[in-house]
């Protein structure tokens, strides 16, 4: 199997850094198609979230996926990778599985067992599946994170409650303003809608919500309470608003400098600014020290302290992890045999759950060797069933 994960995320760039190379939306299921068509790829997903683009792909012969990635953004964005390498990370196989199952559960977020992962996981595989550049492998991959996902949600407490990164933005926005102030929230997505529903539920009303497109922002508005305004008044919004949080697709500033600067001039800009978008939506140079904006990565430090208590589980889903990538690999392994593979699961299971079962009889030298010795009997015992089975046919 030439499982490769390449890609580029907040633990391995800035913010800046990751917006040359983001994409929108729309753009994916092109991109997914022409990345199809290089020679060597098998299948290809791309994972494209406001932390993170992955590239997940299938190759034959001796391509590489950095190969693969580079080709599409020279040809397709006239974007160079030279002096960029070492912000992207390179996984095979084991530690492309292990790194997919630790992403959907949370572990590699910013927030700590973040739950809107799992949702822009399943929206890269439904527009993966739409254009048809899957196959078998890939879609077992990724109904096994999806099952490792919510095994980890319902038995650890990195499952509890619904944290996400505009759901920190809420926290700082209602730390910080008065729920009667005039609160400017910019583009129509899942975050924005988070951080609405958040707003809403501690009843800030005065919600003036900012779209391109005026329906959809007007949709917003009848569900969470407040108003909706065309993108192009956007900075006699900002006037009315003590705060603004921002994240929409666009490729350029919605907010110029030029724009802050005239409402600072005139007494009217906001005193907190919340940007999400990638890249991002406010130019926020040479402001006054006494409007805070924040970003996705001045969120570091603030994360950091919500997360302390999740860390206490952090071992407990790793194991699960550990079961999880061991089960897939087992049906990775035996995918082309028709006598092990339709069984080789179940056994895997049976293996697992012993090992469970004297999980506290041993330490973790012991542990090991014992993981060790009931691999090899698994996989010395296949030859025997193969060996049966045919023989019995």
């Amino acid at each position: 199997m030439n499982l490769y994960i390449y890609g580029i995320n907040h633990k391995t760039s800035q913010t800046q850094e990751r917006g040359v190379f983001q994409m929108q939306r729309k753009e994916i299921p092109k991109a997914l198609k022409t990345i199809k068509e290089y020679e060597g790829v098998e299948a290809v997903l791309i994972l494209n979230t406001c932390n993170r683009i992955e590239f997940y792909m299938l190759l034959s012969g001796n391509h590489t996926p950095e190969e693969i990635v580079r080709k599409y953004y020279f040809e397709e964005k006239q974007i160079i990778f030279e002096g960029r390498e070492h912000l992207f990370i390179s996984l095979s196989n084991e530690q492309a599985t292990n790194h997919l199952f630790r992403v959907i559960s949370g572990l590699e977020s910013l927030v700590l067992g973040e739950y809107q992962i799992q949702g822009q996981v399943k929206e890269a595989y439904s527009i993966a599946c739409e254009v048809k550049t899957l196959e078998k492998i890939m879609h077992k991959l990724f109904h096994a994170a999806f099952r490792c996902g919510k095994a980890i949600r319902n038995n650890t407490i990195l499952g509890e409650g619904r944290q996400s990164v505009s759901g920190v933005a809420s926290k700082i926005i209602i730390d910080k303003i008065n729920p009667d102030d005039k609160i400017a929230i910019i583009g129509v997505n899942e975050n924005t809608k988070i951080l609405a529903s958040e707003l809403k539920a501690h009843n800030f009303q005065n919600l003036i919500f900012v779209n391109r497109t005026l329906y959809k922002a007007e949709i917003l508005a009848e569900e969470y309470g407040g108003i909706a305004a065309p993108l192009d008044n956007i900075a006699s919004v900002l006037a009315e608003c003590k705060a603004a949080f921002s994240s929409t697709g666009s490729p350029d500033y919605i907010v110029t400098n030029q724009m802050l600067q005239k409402l600072i001039s005139e007494g009217k800009c906001p005193d907190l600014i919340i940007d999400m978008a990638i890249p991002r939506d406010f130019e926020t140079n040479n402001l006054p020290g006494e409007i805070e904006v924040y970003d996705l990565g001045k969120l570091n430090g603030y994360l950091e302290r919500q997360n302390f208590e999740r860390i206490k589980d952090i071992p407990k889903a790793e194991k699960i992890i550990e079961d999880e990538v061991r089960l897939f690999q087992t049906w990775a392994e035996n995918s082309d045999n028709e006598v092990i593979q339709p069984i080789a699961e179940k056994i895997e299971l049976v293996r697992q759950s012993l090992m469970n079962e004297y999980e506290n009889q041993l330490n973790d030298l012991t542990r090991q060797q014992v993981e060790k010795i009931t691999r090899r009997l698994v996989h010395r015992i296949q030859p025997i069933i193969i060996n049966a089975v045919l023989k019995a046919k």
